[in-house]
């Protein structure tokens, strides 16, 4: 481990060590419960000091609170000048506090250990001394399923407080409430259960199944939690139960295929982010960083990697789907939005610690072989039929006197064929993969403060040496009421991620030739076997060095305002991450050296102003209403040397003024953008039966012109619950059913913080006199726009959510329509003005889609239960205007074929020539073979009969790239003690969607002959046309004629995705050691996939080419509460 690092990780561990020290004894102490007898305030006597006189109303509270076990609660700014006269010595508490109240003008009422002064109205009479205790009780009792079966880790909450508990192993509880206090019972894939204590001191509960996703809470934004029946937006949430005990090192990766239009990509890398993208593509470009949602964390937009972020910290994520729903995040929410919320506050009970950890093996789903030396020989003739390895005319008969060697890259290829070598190159670079994770939290809290406090610990390597990843995490969540008003808090993280090391490619890796040497007679490495790429061994000697630092912190503060239901928030984040790059490659550079080190600083801060009130008139009108006023700023700064031709490179990167002078490089870079916007939400409901929710974003931001740089994002939505009319009451089978409707707008920046400004670059560009140096020239590099401004997504949606059959069977139904306008895109503009292009607000593109999502229990018969979920969507895009151009001047504005672009088409098409045929040897002896093309070549569509191919008028869209609609199954069974989990992920393509190039000769690698006369090829090779083979998919090896042309595939798909079987070990075996619920599981990904692709993996989009296989992993879990 790096030395660095070593560092880092020895101070979180010391941290980590004290603050569980820390919130350990917090814990004994505010968790302990108070068993004395309360007196009345006429019972208690005080001694106050013996100053006598004037004395400051806070410095008498302070006193008392010191010498008595009561906290006062007040406004500071309404006592500070308040003066009271007041004799030293013994008092009866009740007849100075009426002194006070006299004297200081306060009304004073004492509840239990609480003693609240509030400033007297003038119609107030005084003095005002009211006090109340209220009488608490023992409640006792146990948890059980539906079976009798004990529930450990069932959550019991005096309501409307912070008091509460958890059951024991045995499903047991006990806990002091207030009389007449109502229970609020609740355990996950259960019902909670509202009880009236009523006077009685024992409590046995029996919880029901939650047959309805629709109970759940769910996060929309800005410190908002509401029922997700109450919802008026589209908004998801993710299932988490089987996210941890899996390989899966990202949280989103867990939720791969779960969620109707949430996209998550396979990931092949150690370490790898995947890419993500919510319903469809609102911009014309395809990167994955344009069509990225927005990541919020614990209430904060966060710009750091979502792999940072510990799996095992996380409690609920959410997906903001519809414009409605991601408005209040405004114009940065226009690709939708994803709530991270992580574990925090819970309720009064003892430390409960959780260790987790789990190992994965991990093997490539679909691995291609390189051919062995035996049938590379075979293979390597076919490359050169028609250059003498095959006797004309009808090229069926081999040569046995033509010399394969003449074709060979070096002589020591040349010996390694003569000697008979079969070098494994690819056996000696791979291996099985493997991901461990450990974490271990702690959580607890009393009466007014809690904590979760978190270290974990991941260690992945992938199928190829030298790709690994490495990540330490601690978490500290923490959470206190300073008093009944206010509270203060933190969520703070670090992470620190070591990618250091270099694997040798799987390209070089793979297409090694068998007859290529490591070693030469002197058993040195052979730098170059084929005289061109370098030796994989020599490619692990480079040093490298890659460690992101990634510090996070939200640090609020909450306060209840005077008005009921009214409270202001203030949060403060801080996200400051760090990047470390060192590298040398001593075989750089023909032997010379190649060494760079980079340096990279990101710091983000935010400044949330939030105001919440909500409230309930007249038990029917439920209204809660947000506002917000932010500010949030963004530093970029990085730095980078290198240094290359080394005299002496046994320092490498450490001294890289050992490099030549001449070719040494510097640069540095800083950027910084501000952004300012302020929000206004309401929601409303009546009855929870008909609902509102109104929203108003402005958003400001830096990297606009003067006049563009403000944004309004208006948004509305609409609920009506049908079955609680009572026109729907006959219709038994219906338990819910209520329409959605929603219509707003959201933005996108679109461009970088400085694209709206002219840019000035510098390089040598003048010499004066011979011999002389050049001169730094400056010339402007970009024409400046100031009229650049948001581009704007108006959309629409529909909905319809329902329960059915005692809700068995509950799922929603969405529709949604799209529309983004004032896309920026780089136009061209005559030369003559200095410049080839400029952005410009101008395009527009529209998406559509609808999403189902069912779930539904099966089978309910005791202990067997079997439940099934289905999700589905598909979208379609269309590009409506790109630049407005009608050149041919028919009415119909002109596509833009360069850069494959058509009105009225989706993006991302496939526009080529269309495959008819091979031409064959036949066909050269008549003459028919047309110009350009070659026996065993493409025999391409000729699109306007000119009886000659052109890249202008033959080509066609052949088909798109995106999906045209996806599913997912999952099914979740459990008898008694046992869970059985699988889960089935689809892409499917339809007719002619999801297209892909899966030809061996897409890489340009095994294109042509001379590329394969030093490449090797997967086992088994190809379908490859030749002679006795004139029927074969692919084309002939040697040459691809003229036009070329490919036969796209189908990336359609299905695959059994997850499998995880887990036990719950009984609670007769807990007990005994003091554990209050332990699980195993094990599990397995990527188990099994259905396809006609035949490159390495469909969902991935790889190829018929050496590269990264998506991974078949088998891993073991644990999960104990203690």
């Amino acid at each position: 481990m790096n030395a660095n690092l070593q560092k880092v990780v020895i101070r979180m561990s010391k941290l980590a060590i004290y603050v569980l020290i820390a919130c350990q004894t917090i814990s004994m102490v505010t968790a302990t419960e108070s068993t004395a007898q309360r007196k009345y305030l006429d019972e208690i006597e005080i001694v106050i000091s013996n100053a006598s006189g004037s004395r400051a109303l806070l410095s008498l509270i302070k006193e008392i609170e010191y010498e008595s076990h009561f906290k006062f609660a007040y406004t500071k700014g309404e006592l500070k000048k308040k003066i009271v006269d007041l004799n030293g010595g013994r008092w009866n508490l009740r007849e100075l506090l009426t002194e006070v109240s006299s004297q200081a003008e306060v009304s004073i009422q004492r509840v239990n250990e609480s003693i609240a002064l509030v400033e007297a109205g003038k119609s107030s009479s005084l003095p005002n001394v009211a006090e109340r205790i209220v009488t608490q009780v023992s409640v006792s009792g146990k948890v059980t399923d539906e079976n009798g079966e004990p529930l450990p880790g069932a959550t019991i909450q005096e309501k409307g407080t912070t008091n509460g508990s958890i059951t024991d192993v045995e499903g047991k509880f006990n806990l002091r409430v207030e009389e007449g206090a109502i229970l609020t019972v609740s355990f996950v894939g259960y019902a909670s259960q509202d009880i009236q204590v009523n006077g009685r001191s024992v409590i046995d509960i029996t919880m029901e199944p939650d047959m309805s996703s629709l109970e759940e809470v769910v996060v929309v934004g800005y410190g908002l939690e509401v029922d997700k029946k109450d919802l008026t937006g589209s908004v998801a949430k993710a299932d988490l139960d089987h996210a941890l005990g899996t390989s899966n090192v990202s949280i989103i990766q867990a939720l791969q295929g779960a969620i109707p239009g949430l996209n998550v990509g396979a990931v092949t890398n150690a370490g790898q982010n995947p890419t993500i993208s919510v319903r469809a593509q609102n911009t014309l470009s395809s990167e994955a960083s344009d069509n990225a949602p927005l990541i919020v964390l614990d209430g904060i937009i966060y710009r750091g990697n979502i792999i940072d972020i510990n799996p095992s910290d996380i409690k609920s994520v959410e997906v903001l789907k519809d414009v409605s729903s991601a408005a209040i995040y405004g114009s940065q929410a226009s690709n939708g939005v994803i709530v991270i919320t992580t574990k925090g506050r819970s309720v009064i009970s003892k430390p409960t610690f959780n260790y987790t950890m789990s190992h994965s093996i991990q093997a490539p789903s679909n691995q291609f072989t390189p051919m062995r030396a035996d049938e590379y020989e075979g293979f390597y003739r076919d490359i050169f039929w028609a250059e003498g390895s095959r006797i004309g005319p009808d090229y069926l008969e081999e040569d046995p006197n033509y010399d394969l060697t003449a074709n060979m890259k070096s002589l020591e290829i040349v010996n390694g064929y003569m000697d008979g070598l079969d070098t494994r190159w690819w056996d000696l670079f791979t291996g099985n993969g493997h991901t461990t994770n450990h974490n271990l939290s702690v959580q607890g809290g009393g009466e007014s403060s809690s904590y979760f406090i978190s270290g974990g610990y991941t260690d992945q390597a992938a199928f190829i040496e030298g790709d690994t990843y490495k990540r330490y995490n601690l978490r500290i969540n923490l959470e206190t009421d300073i008093t009944d008003w206010m509270k203060i808090g933190t969520q703070t993280f670090v992470s620190v991620g070591d990618y250091s090391g270099v694997d040798p490619g799987p390209d070089v890796i793979f297409q090694a030739q068998p007859w290529a040497p490591i070693y030469d007679d002197q058993g040195e490495i052979i730098a170059q076997p084929d005289g061109s790429w370098i030796n994989p061994y020599l490619r692990l000697n480079r040093e490298d060095v890659d460690i992101d630092v990634n510090l996070s912190s939200v640090l609020f503060t909450q306060i209840k305002l005077p008005i009921n239901g009214l409270t202001y928030r203030l949060n403060y984040a801080n996200n400051y991450r760090t990047t470390d790059r060192r590298f040398f490659d001593p075989n750089a550079n023909n032997f010379t050296g190649l060494a760079y080190r980079q340096d990279g600083k990101q710091w983000d801060w935010t400044f949330d102003n939030i105001v919440n009130y909500s409230r309930t008139f007249n038990s029917v009108h439920n209204v809660a209403a947000t506002l917000l006023y932010g500010v949030e700023e963004r530093r970029l700064d990085s730095f980078r040397a290198t240094a290359q031709n080394f005299e002496n490179d046994l320092l490498g990167f450490n001294l890289l003024e050992a490099g030549d002078p001449a070719l040494n490089m510097v640069r540095s870079n800083f950027e910084r953008e501000t952004s300012l916007y302020q929000m206004a939400r309401v929601l409303y409901n009546y009855k929870h039966k008909y609902y509102f929710t109104g929203t108003v974003r402005r958003d400001g931001f830096s990297g606009f012109g003067e006049d563009k740089k403000i944004g309004v994002f208006p948004s509305v939505a609409l609920g009506w619950v049908l079955s609680e009319e009572s026109f729907m009451k006959t219709l038994s089978a219906i338990d819910f059913l209520k329409l959605r409707a929603s219509y707003g707008q959201s933005g996108r920046r679109g461009v970088d913080r400085y694209s709206t400004q002219a840019k000035v670059s510098s390089g040598p560009s003048y010499i004066f006199g011979d011999g002389g140096s050049a001169s730094i020239g400056q010339s402007v590099a970009s024409i400046a726009n100031t009229s650049l401004g948001w581009e704007t997504t108006t959309g629409t949606n529909l909905a319809i959510d329902f329960g059915i059959f005692g809700s068995r069977v509950s799922g929603s139904l969405e529709y949604y329509s799209n529309v983004t306008n004032n896309i920026i895109y780089d136009i061209e503009i005559p030369e003559i003005t200095g410049f080839n292009s400029v952005n410009t607000n101008i395009a527009e593109v529209s998406n559509s889609g609808v999403e189902l999502m069912l779930n539904g229990r099966v089978l309910d018969n005791g202990p067997l239960k079997w439940d099934i979920s289905f999700n589905f969507n598909r979208l379609r895009n269309k590009i409506e205007s790109i630049i407005g151009a009608d050149i041919d001047e028919d009415g119909i504005e002109d596509d833009l074929v360069s850069s494959e672009l058509f009105i009225g088409e989706p993006q991302n098409v496939i526009y080529d020539y269309e495959i008819v045929g091979m031409w064959q040897l036949e066909d050269e002896e008549s003459g028919e073979i047309w110009d350009g093309f070659l026996p065993g070549t493409y025999k391409l569509r000729d699109i306007n009969g000119d009886t000659a191919i052109s890249s202008l008028d033959d080509r066609k869209i052949l088909g798109y790239k995106d999906p045209s609609f996806r599913f997912g199954i999952g099914n979740t069974l459990s008898y008694k003690n046992f869970g059985l989990y699988f889960f089935i992920n689809s892409i499917q393509g339809g007719k002619n969607y999801y297209m892909g190039n899966d030809a061996p000769h897409a890489t340009s690698r095994w294109s042509n002959r001379d590329q394969l006369s030093y490449l090797n090829v997967p086992s088994g090779a190809w379908d490859y046309w030749m002679p006795e083979n004139p029927n074969a998919k692919y084309r002939r090896l040697d040459n691809g004629g003229s036009y070329g042309g490919t036969p796209y595939s189908q990336r359609s798909f299905v695959r059994l995705q997850d499998v995880s079987l887990s036990y719950n070990l009984p609670t007769s075996w807990l007990e005994k050691l003091r554990i209050q619920s332990a699980r195993i599981t094990v599990s397995g990904k990527n188990l099994l996939t259905w396809t006609d692709w035949i490159g390495v993996d469909p969902e991935t989009g790889t190829g018929f080419v050496p590269g990264r296989p998506l991974l078949r992993s088998y891993t073991m879990g644990l999960d104990v509460k203690f």
